[in-house]
């Protein structure tokens, strides 16, 4: 079967005066499953090649420190009138949200990567699309996802 790179990375046009709290939810769930399929590949299997779990790594990583710098922090800033001290506060119980999804994620989906995973990233993708590099290294990242579900 051949890969194709049908992922549909929609432009958004977000800015900090557009942030939602829809948005800042659904990305929360982006990041628990981001951690979900980092923790897949710390125990990857044997058929993994190393430069493609990298690969995988280096583009998600990226994707959600974006999620996080550009979408979440200020979000939550917002959501509390600048208050740094409130929006520290949320991003515990944020972190704590995203630990009980991420469990959720581990105990469903064990030890394999599965097409879905990249279905699911590249959902949230269209939601908070990255620029550059980021965007590139995202879609090897879920090409190179895709390609290991069929091993």
């Amino acid at each position: 079967m051949k890969i194709k790179s049908f992922f549909l990375l929609v432009v958004a046009g977000l800015s900090f005066n557009t942030i939602s709290a829809n948005l800042i939810n659904d990305m929360q769930g982006c990041q628990a499953l981001i951690q979900h399929i980092d923790n897949i590949l710390d125990a990857a299997p044997e058929s993994y090649p190393n430069s493609d779990v990298k690969m995988i790594r280096k583009g998600l990583r990226g994707y959600d420190k974006y999620i996080q710098d550009e979408i979440v922090t200020p979000g939550l800033l917002k959501f509390n009138a600048g208050d740094k001290d409130k929006a520290k506060a949320m991003q515990v119980q944020v972190n704590a949200y995203k630990e009980s999804v991420t469990k959720a994620y581990d105990s469903k989906f064990k030890g394999k990567l599965f097409s879905d995973h990249a279905i699911s990233v590249n959902e949230c993708a269209k939601k908070a699309v990255p620029t550059g590099e980021d965007l590139e290294s995202l879609k090897l990242a879920l090409t190179t996802i895709l390609k290991l579900a069929q091993l």
